[in-house]
C-alpha cells in the first residue's frame, strides 16, 4: 500500500473515532448540565479546544510549528519539483543564504511573491559545487550533477570553487 494512501486511511480512521465520541458527548451532553455554568464554560471550551486541535492534526498529519523562521525563492520548475515530492533537497549558494538551522519551517515562494508551501528543513550541509555528486543531483530533482551545475551556472554564475549548500527538505502542505 502506498504510504501517502495508507497516512490518508489512518487520519480517515482517526476523524471517524472523534466524530464517534463527538455523538457520544450529545448523548452524556443532558448530565453535563449538572455541573453549573462556569464548570460547562471551562471544560467544554477545554474539550472543544482540544477537538479542533486533534482535527487539524488528523488533516495535515503535522503537529503546528509556530511561524516559519525564514523564506526561499525558487523558480516555477524547482516549485513543482518539490511539490509534486520529484525533488527532496534544494542546492543553494552559500554566500547569501540565510536559511534557518534544522528543524525549522521556511516559507517556499515563487519568484514572484506567491508563497506555494511551507518546507521544513531535515539537514543542511555544504559542499563545493565540484564536489556535488549524481545522487546530490537527483535528490534536488536533476538528472545529473552537470544538470545541476549548468542551471546554478545560468542562475547564479556558479564556479567549480563555489561553496554550495544543499537543504533536505520537506514539504508540510500548502499555503496558509
Amino acid at each position: 500500500m502506498d504510504g501517502r494512501l495508507r497516512a490518508l486511511a489512518i487520519r480517515s480512521l482517526f476523524l471517524f473515532l472523534l466524530s464517534l465520541v463527538l455523538v457520544a458527548g450529545f448523548w452524556y451532553h443532558r448530565e453535563f448540565y449538572q455541573i453549573g455554568f462556569t464548570n460547562l464554560l471551562i471544560i467544554g471550551g477545554f474539550v472543544t479546544f482540544l477537538v479542533i486541535w486533534a482535527a487539524r492534526l488528523a488533516m495535515t498529519g503535522e503537529l503546528p510549528r509556530g511561524r516559519p523562521s525564514g523564506e526561499l525563492a525558487f523558480t516555477l520548475d524547482e516549485g513543482d519539483r518539490l511539490l509534486k515530492r520529484v525533488a527532496r533537497s534544494v542546492v543553494r549558494p552559500s554566500e547569501d543564504l540565510t536559511a534557518p538551522s534544522v528543524g525549522h519551517v521556511v516559507r517556499a515562494k515563487y519568484e514572484t511573491g506567491t508563497e506555494f508551501a511551507r518546507l521544513l528543513i531535515e539537514d543542511a550541509r555544504r559542499t563545493f559545487l565540484s564536489d556535488l555528486t549524481d545522487d546530490d543531483a537527483r535528490q534536488a530533482g536533476f538528472r545529473s550533477a552537470a544538470d545541476l551545475r549548468e542551471a546554478g551556472t545560468s542562475r547564479w554564475s556558479w564556479r567549480p570553487a563555489d561553496i554550495v549548500t544543499i537543504l533536505r527538505v520537506r514539504a508540510l502542505g500548502g499555503s496558509r
